[in-house]
């Protein structure tokens, strides 16, 4: 990490002073095995401290209003009104089961999990670990990238809420699940922390919608870790949708653990939130696994959308194929930085990467780094990335069919995007993105 700052030392005092606050309130789970893992995590992050511009990783992500602002951890007496919330009009899906968080806390009456069975279990972390402590210890921290990240470690120090989802062996067929995180952004900034936990056991399959969405306009800090364990032969389908308000942060670290012959999709579509930045780490641990990774992220005004993955072929006959596109508009600046890992016994390997990015104004920014990282010979690798602006040919051809600029411009944008919402399985889900995409090009002045 880089030298500590004066700003770091605050921001870090800060986090303290909340934790001090937080065990207090704990009473005698203040001597459980989870919180002496919360309290050696918050040990760690005092040592290491949070990253600055100066380390590689974050050389393009500036975290000084981050760090410079005041958070508190969210309680139950601080949560807002829920008589006039419809967790259905988030999504517009009534099939699924549903879990819901206002400002990280598990809210019962605005969830469902009628859907739920033997072959599907869907709980609330808070609930898990109150009932069954040792199932999260067994599942948390299991699954990671090897490294200690400073904002995972800052969720570890504050994990008590999130969910906790188990698909059976050879459950298929199952509703899709829902995890819709809502935040209120009124009063003080919250320190939102929610840590997620996916297992699919063999042969199962199960469709994943994971969602951030504000019901205001203050400020958060969402920093989430989701860890994900995909048995033999699994299937697991995972889409992220970002659309928190412009007055919030959101840091999140995904990790999974693909097995034989299984697979791992994860979809993500940036659209929310002042600053993002994105962690996710796949590790293709069995025989004919595969990975798939599309993003999407369409930065406006000042926003700043920050996406590192890393792809790590461990096994042989394994294959991944990641896409991601940005769409910049006004003064935003996006980054990406793919690693694709083979590793010496990884021979026939098939990995492919492409990250483009079209830039819809003269002042935003894309910074792109697609790497390759090969140690076997028998393998089949590409990765590239392109910058530009909308196609002059393409642009005089819709103007000369009487189009006026925005529209031509608007219907160039959206093809660019729509081949990533192609990708999603659920027709309900490519609605709705469909409707952020043209929402965010309206916005824009390109529609």
């Amino acid at each position: 990490m880089g030298m500590s700052t004066n700003k770091q030392d605050k921001a870090l005092q800060t986090f303290r002073t909340n934790f001090e606050e937080f065990e207090r309130g704990l009473n005698g789970a203040g001597n459980s095995a989870m919180h002496k893992r919360r309290r050696a995590a918050m040990e760690r992050l005092s040592e290491r401290g949070f990253p600055t511009m100066q380390d590689e990783e974050w050389r393009y992500t500036n975290l000084g209003g981050l760090l410079e602002t005041q958070f508190e951890r969210p309680t139950a007496e601080l949560l807002p009104d829920t008589t006039n919330i419809d967790p259905v009009s988030f999504l517009g899906m009534e099939e699924t089961v549903r879990l819901t968080f206002i400002d990280g806390v598990f809210c019962a009456e605005l969830s469902d999990r009628a859907l739920t069975s033997d072959a599907l279990r869907v709980q609330d972390f808070a609930s898990v670990l109150e009932n069954d402590p040792d199932l999260i210890l067994s599942l948390a921290g299991g699954i990671d990238d090897g490294d200690e990240h400073p904002f995972s470690l800052l969720n570890d120090a504050f994990t008590e809420q999130g969910a906790v989802i188990h698909v059976a062996k050879n459950a298929t067929d199952l509703p899709p699940v829902h995890l819709l995180f809502l935040t209120s952004g009124g009063g003080q900034p919250l320190l939102i922390s929610p840590r997620i936990l996916i297992k699919a056991e063999a042969n199962s399959e199960l469709d994943i919608i994971e969602q951030y969405a504000g019901l205001g306009d203050g400020r958060s800090l969402t920093n989430i870790v989701v860890e994900i364990d995909v048995a033999d032969n699994a299937h697991v389908h995972h889409v992220k949708l970002q659309e928190e308000n412009e007055g919030a942060w959101h840091i999140s670290a995904g990790y999974a653990r693909i097995a034989r012959s299984a697979s791992y999709a994860n979809h993500y579509f940036g659209f929310g939130s002042r600053l993002v930045r994105n962690h996710l780490h796949t590790r293709m641990d069995g025989v004919g696994a595969e990975c798939i990774l599309n993003g999407l992220f369409m930065p406006m005004d000042s926003q700043h959308m920050d996406h590192h993955t890393v792809i790590d072929h461990a096994q042989p006959h394994c294959n991944s194929h990641e896409l991601y596109k940005g769409l910049l508009f006004d003064d935003s600046r996006g980054v990406f930085s793919g690693k694709i890992i083979v590793r010496p016994d990884a021979q026939k390997t098939d990995a492919k990467q492409a990250n483009n990015n079209l830039l819809l104004s003269g002042n935003a920014l894309v910074d792109t780094k697609p790497q390759l990282e090969i140690w076997a010979d028998d393998v089949k690798c590409t990765h590239g990335a392109t910058i530009g602006r909308l196609d002059e040919d393409a642009l005089f051809y819709l103007r000369s069919r009487g189009l006026p600029k925005a529209k031509a411009n608007s219907i160039l944008s959206y093809a660019f995007a729509s081949e990533l919402v192609g990708r999603v399985r659920l027709g309900a889900l490519r609605a709705h993105l469909d409707a952020a995409i043209h929402n965010r090009l309206e916005r824009t002045g390109n529609a």
